[in-house]
């Protein structure tokens, strides 16, 4: 069975926007912010403090996948017992909905192309 991809290092942070290179070799884009009303929408509201830049930027690789240890949830185990620990993402859902880089800048590159043809 062929390795899950797992995130190596984070490249960039900026608002909202996290660059990093995976196991692949790949490096992939997540923007979150368009994820924010989705969330808040499902009730998964204890996801908002990422809402907040100083909370989003605090953003670390730890098992493959990014982690926020400045925001806790809490949750109810099998046991009953209530846990805590530091915000993480499922590194597949992760992967699955990031952007390759070389796919976002040619993206961006289109549209800073059509903005110039309509200035022109």
């Amino acid at each position: 069975m062929k390795d899950l991809p797992r995130i190596t290092e984070i490249i960039k942070i900026e608002p909202f926007k996290i660059t990093c290179r995976w196991t692949t070799g790949e490096v992939r884009v997540n923007d979150l912010e368009p994820e924010f009303e989705k969330w808040e929408e499902s009730g998964r509201n204890f996801i908002m403090p990422l809402k907040e830049y100083e909370n989003f930027e605090n953003v670390v690789v730890k098992d493959g996948t990014l982690q926020w240890p400045s925001v806790e949830i809490s949750y109810t185990d099998l046991n009953g017992i209530t846990q805590s620990q530091a915000l993480d993402f499922d590194p597949d859902v992760l992967y699955r909905e990031s952007k390759s880089l070389s796919v976002y800048k040619l993206v961006m590159n289109v549209a800073k192309l059509s903005k110039k043809k309509a200035m022109a």
